[in-house]
């Protein structure tokens, strides 16, 4: 059973799906704030403990995936977004990233500064990843 209350260290990752364009940059090959834009919250899976392989096999058995990438509680903490568990029926681990308490979607400087953090856990067509 996940701890309700999402602590510093966990790892949010979020899918970059194909169907959905301008998530991410092909020339850098990084994400765009837009990845970070969605105005009923930033949908993401707590890690809870898995391997960053296990996540990312759920996500590819769920969706056409681009990319898969993440960002630690803490560093959307430091950048004054809420990230929130949201566990789903069929989901446990869903969470979202909301831009305050009282406010869902993130202010566009948010969304641009944890495009920058994130890390790029999977790549679609990457040998390394």
């Amino acid at each position: 059973m996940l701890d309700p209350e999402i602590n510093d260290s966990e790892r949010l990752y979020k899918a970059i799906k194909k169907s959905i364009p301008g998530q991410w940059n092909e020339k850098l090959d990084q994400p765009t704030s837009a990845a970070f834009k969605d105005s009923q919250g930033v949908s993401v899976d707590r890690d809870g403990g898995r391997s960053d392989g296990k996540i990312i096999h759920s996500f590819k058995e769920s969706f056409d995936l681009r990319a898969v990438i993440s960002v630690t509680a803490q560093q959307c903490w430091d950048q004054g977004t809420h990230p929130i568990a949201k566990p789903l029926s069929d989901n446990p681990y869903h969470a979202e990233i909301h831009r305050s308490p009282e406010k869902i979607m993130l202010t566009a400087g948010q969304a641009k500064r944890l495009s920058r953090l994130a890390l790029t856990d999977y790549f679609k067509g990457s040998s390394q990843l």
